[in-house]
């Protein structure tokens, strides 16, 4: 019963505002008295946050298809979520390819990462994920295009909020970032970001398992590249590890059609 109390209810509705404010371009207003700790427990809404990104983007992609061909469905659904979220992660991934395409020791990385000017493998990586992530939607059946927007959007975030609470962070300077970076995630806010898994295997479980054991798959191996690239994580690479999942889940949606 406590968790229903006023105090408890007006403090969870503050931390996904934060959440909302943050990994969003939704405005929220002001927001009184933010801190860098107001992210560690709005983060466990990061997989909420795109289960809606991933229901806005999958009713562009239905209402389009009504009245245009299906790879422009694709795109706009695309391009739908990268205005909703300004294009958040795709930047942590092209900070990410160019550090590691381009640095040798982990310090030489993470300068790297803090450029904000975009290189040829960041740029490279971008056209490949979004060239990906538009084809598959192109071509996949259009209900289990819905489907898988909405699936990828919600489980592709789970792997930020992982990492977030295995590993440690690696910058820790207000000069080393534009912009605060949840630094730990408590075990209940962890389980709280999981349990959108609930209502998207009662929704659609065949394709719920299959996203979630890729997506255990790869938080492994995205933690380890992390820990021996450069000591832990930075905002920019949890960026990265959304997208690779997210684009893992559409692969792995893909190869489930073609072999029914």
């Amino acid at each position: 019963m406590a968790l229903l109390n006023p105090d408890s209810v007006s403090r969870e509705l503050r931390r996904f505002r934060v959440a909302v404010g943050y990994f969003t371009r939704i405005p929220m207003g002001t927001i009184s008295g933010f801190s860098d700790s107001d992210l560690d427990h709005a983060s466990q809404y990061l997989p909420w946050i795109g289960l809606g990104i991933g229901v806005i983007a999958a009713g562009v992609f239905w209402f389009s298809i009504l009245w245009l061909p299906q790879p422009a469905a694709a795109v706009l659904a695309v391009v739908a979520g990268l205005l909703l979220t300004g294009c958040f992660h795709e930047d942590g991934l092209a900070d990410v390819c160019d550090a590691f395409g381009g640095g040798f020791a982990p310090a030489d990385k993470l300068r790297i990462m803090k450029d904000s000017r975009i290189g040829t493998y960041g740029a490279t990586a971008l056209w490949v994920v979004l060239s990906l992530r538009t084809a598959i939607l192109a071509f996949l059946d259009p209900v289990l295009g819905v489907v898988l927007l909405v699936v990828a959007h919600a489980l592709s975030r789970i792997a930020p909020l992982v990492l977030i609470y295995l590993l440690d962070y690696v910058q820790d300077t207000d000069a080393a970032r534009a912009k605060p970076v949840a630094q730990s995630v408590p075990s209940r806010g962890l389980l709280v970001g999981l349990a959108v898994i609930v209502p998207l295997g009662l929704w659609q479980l065949q394709l719920t398992m299959v996203a979630g054991i890729i997506l255990v798959v790869a938080v492994l191996l995205l933690a380890r590249l992390c820990v021996r690239q450069i000591g832990g994580y930075t905002g920019d690479y949890l960026g990265f590890s959304q997208q690779i999942s997210e684009v893992l889940i559409y692969l792995s949606a893909s190869g489930l059609w073609l072999s029914t």
